[in-house]
């Protein structure tokens, strides 16, 4: 009876604050957001009190539970269920991230395997070292907390998730060096503690950086299309443009301007007409290179910086790049929307970024004038596209 009266309490409990934080405006997952993150462990604290008073009232009216050891069951539950929630959660929020794989972890690996795999092998080295060296459930108390220092470093460097990756590791191997060294002292509270505070020190601190990391890229980006803003682009695309100078590299510049946009906001709305601009930032993603650079700089109209890209090579993405764009299909209605595109490339050492955008410009005139739905180019005459696309 006890048994199945404390796994619904459990039960019970846990919904009620998976219904509460659907409820609460300012908290959404992935946890990423600071916010987020405070709000969720704020709430999963007052959880795991209130489910600890609950189980301790149990205990003393089913078991009958002795006063003097109704503290020490009640923090033993509530350490118990703080550290499994967060271990649960941490563990549950990497698993969907590999699973759906919407999180390829380029963030933590882009520069190399070796930082990350030092770090988690300082981590294991550490860990073991403190469980040799101490043993004994007073100095784990004392000397414990030494091992969030390598987890503190993973989210100040990395981020949440590997925060979050590195904090299990942590507690894992606690765990099995405990018991392989066969300490027979096991201090569950002691360590529980330190569990908990590690991953929910791994949460806050990982969090901070991806805000800081967050704020970073709203500030460069369009929030609707995800691309680059106009002061961001003019920024990057010049540092470009003196890197394919300096290099004698080519570079193209591709101005892109919807057709008929006007009418698409005017007949099936702006909401339609948003989301018509998203899967064509989407299109512009997809035939783009790493070390292109991509920027929204009008209502409809898209700027392309091609790195290392000759005139045959640009018409050749551009004309890709337009007929992947007759395929959008404007949403509430049969139509397809089109898109005219006007290249220009650097030919001169003194030809600004200013300058080729004029010059994009004057070419996408070109293609507008001449029927839309096609493009231009300063270098070349119109070309066939069934040569444009080998």
């Amino acid at each position: 009876m006890i048994e199945v009266t404390m796994s619904t309490r459990q039960l019970v409990f846990y919904s009620c604050l998976g219904l509460a934080l659907r409820r609460v405006s300012s908290f959404s997952l992935p946890l990423v957001r600071l916010n987020s993150v405070a709000i969720f462990i704020f709430a999963i604290f007052i959880t795991t009190l209130s489910s600890a008073l609950a189980a301790t009232w149990l205990m003393t009216l089913y078991a009958g539970l002795a006063s003097e050891l109704r503290l020490e069951i009640f923090v033993s539950f509530w350490i118990g269920d703080l550290g499994g929630v967060l271990m649960f959660i941490a563990t549950t929020s990497l698993f969907l991230d590999f699973y759906e794989k919407e999180n390829k972890y380029d963030d933590i690996f882009e520069k190399g395997l070796v930082k990350p795999l030092a770090l988690l092998l300082v981590i294991s080295c550490a860990t073991t070292l403190l469980f040799i060296v101490t043993g004994l459930e007073s100095d784990v108390s004392r000397f414990g907390y030494l091992i969030l220092l390598p987890v503190a470093w993973a989210a100040s460097f990395y981020g949440i998730r590997f925060a979050l990756f590195a904090a299990l590791c942590v507690n894992i191997t606690a765990v099995t060096h405990y018991i392989l060294l066969g300490l027979t002292a096991y201090p569950a509270i002691e360590l529980q503690t330190l569990f908990s505070v590690n991953l929910a020190m791994a949460m806050l601190l990982g969090a901070s950086l991806e805000e800081r990391r967050l704020a970073m890229f709203d500030a460069a980006h369009d929030p609707l299309t995800q691309m680059l803003n106009r002061r961001a682009f003019f920024q990057e695309g010049r540092a470009l443009l003196e890197r394919c100078k300096r290099q004698n590299r080519n570079m193209a510049v591709l101005m892109i301007d919807l057709d008929h946009f006007k009418r698409v906001n005017d007949v099936w709305g702006h909401e339609a007409g948003d989301l018509v601009l998203m899967k064509v930032a989407e299109c512009c993603r997809k035939i783009c290179r790493h070390t292109d650079i991509q920027g929204r700089i009008g209502g409809e109209e898209f700027v392309l910086l091609l790195d290392d890209a000759d005139p045959q090579q640009a018409y050749a993405v551009a004309e890709r790049l337009r007929l992947a764009v007759e395929e959008v299909l404007i949403p509430g209605s049969s139509e397809y929307i089109s898109t005219s595109i006007g290249m220009s490339h650097l030919l001169e050492a003194e030809d600004d970024l200013e300058e080729l955008l004029r010059q994009a410009d004057l070419a996408l005139y070109q293609a507008k004038t001449a029927g839309r739905n096609r493009c231009r180019s300063t270098a070349l005459s119109p070309m066939p596209v069934e040569i444009a696309l080998t």
